[in-house]
Formats: structure tokens, C-alpha cells, sequence
């Protein structure tokens, strides 16, 4: 009996953790874990910085700013459209002055007889 009850007290404290329990690691494992906490420690302070940063961004962003670039981008490509279709315009009238220089030299022709 009793050694039956040494070894459910052995099976107990294999199941249970305590200050006495031994742990064995390599070098490798512990370096392993250690950079792991580092690499995980290093990418939430710098998650952390940049949505400072995004907060700071958001608090000075002011609306005016928006509507400026948002009122210059609209102006410009108004202006843009606006000179092409100048051009385009332009160029019709210059057909139409080229073919009445035409008309009035044989108008001219007729009349003094050339």
C-alpha cells in the first residue's frame, strides 16, 4: 500500500508545477525564447509609436487643409479641360479663316480680273 501511495504522490507532482519542479534547457532553446520576446516586445512598442504618430496626425489634421488641395485639384482640371477645348475651338476658326482668304482672293480675282 504504501508503495502504492508513493507512486500516486510521484504521479501528482509530475502533473503539478511548483518551486521545486526542474526544468532543462539547451542554450539554443533559451536563446530561441528570448529573441522571440524580444522580436514580439520590439514590434508592439513600435505598433505603439505609430498609432501615436496616426493620433497626433489625426488631432492636427484640420478639414481646411482637405477642401484647399480638394478646391485646387477640382480648379485645375476645370482650367485643364477648359484649354482643350480652346484649342479645339481655335482650330475650327483657323480652317474658317484659311477658306475665306480663299473666297476673297477669287472674289478680288473676279472683280479686278486677274
Amino acid at each position: 500500500m504504501k508503495k502504492i501511495n508513493k507512486q500516486l504522490n510521484i504521479k501528482k507532482q509530475m502533473n503539478s508545477i511548483n518551486e521545486n519542479t526542474e526544468v532543462k534547457l539547451d542554450l539554443k532553446t533559451i536563446a530561441i525564447i528570448c529573441g522571440g520576446v524580444l522580436s514580439v516586445a520590439s514590434t508592439y512598442f513600435t505598433l505603439q509609436g505609430k498609432i501615436d504618430d496616426l493620433n497626433n496626425k489625426i488631432e492636427n489634421f484640420s478639414g481646411d487643409e482637405f477642401v484647399q488641395k480638394m478646391e485646387f485639384q477640382l480648379k485645375d482640371e476645370l482650367v485643364r479641360s477648359t484649354i482643350i477645348q480652346i484649342e479645339k475651338s481655335t482650330e475650327g476658326l483657323k480652317e474658317d479663316i484659311l477658306d475665306n482668304k480663299d473666297r476673297i482672293k477669287e472674289i478680288e480675282d473676279k472683280v479686278y480680273k486677274r
